[in-house]
């Protein structure tokens, strides 16, 4: 699965990153964002060391990144890596289709019920996996590997879909996290 992957960079803590995008009227954009890790196309993973020690239920930059990696075996980073046998590329690509929409419709939920001057709010899940399906899957790739239970028990066909996907069940290996 990892074919033509080429290493892992690792720097002592967040990096900064260059960007810029052409927009559709010719305006080049230039910005810098700070990232914990990254996941070139025919490239490395890049990592912050401080964020793969700080991994917990629910996070874990190391498998966020190799997630995209793997969703990049079909082209772009896009949320639908190819599909795991066993499923048409269809219905993989609607069942994670129907999970990214259901997940944020829960964000929307989560973030017009909170209260009004919070700065979070309280939900199972990092809510940065609605930013898009590419997110999505990497979140939830986090989410199936560090903290199952919870997957299972909000998004079943998710979890069953995932555990396709990457041939396993931690659920049924892994205890429950204590609140």
């Amino acid at each position: 699965a990892y074919a033509g992957f080429v290493g892992i960079v690792v720097y002592p803590g967040e990096f900064r990153v260059r960007r810029e995008e052409l927009d559709e009227d010719g305006v080049l954009h230039q910005w810098s964002d700070d990232l914990t890790g990254e996941a070139w196309s025919g490239g490395p993973v890049v990592l912050s060391w401080q964020d793969v020690a700080a991994a917990e239920p629910g996070y874990n930059v190391v498998i966020h990144e190799f997630a995209h990696k793997l969703d990049m075996l079909a082209g772009d980073a896009d949320g639908y890596p190819p599909a795991p046998p066993g499923i048409t590329p269809a219905r993989w690509r609607e069942s994670l289709e129907a999970a990214y929409d259901a997940f944020c419709d829960d964000v929307d939920v989560a973030e017009r019920t909170a209260p009004r001057h919070a700065q979070t709010f309280d939900f199972p899940f990092d809510p940065y996996a609605a930013e898009s399906p590419s997110e999505f899957f990497a979140v939830m790739s986090e989410a199936f590997f560090t903290d199952p239970h919870t997957l299972r028990e909000s998004y079943p066909m998710l979890y069953d879909a995932l555990g396709k996907f990457y041939r396993q069940d931690p659920a049924a290996r892994l205890p429950r996290i204590a609140p």
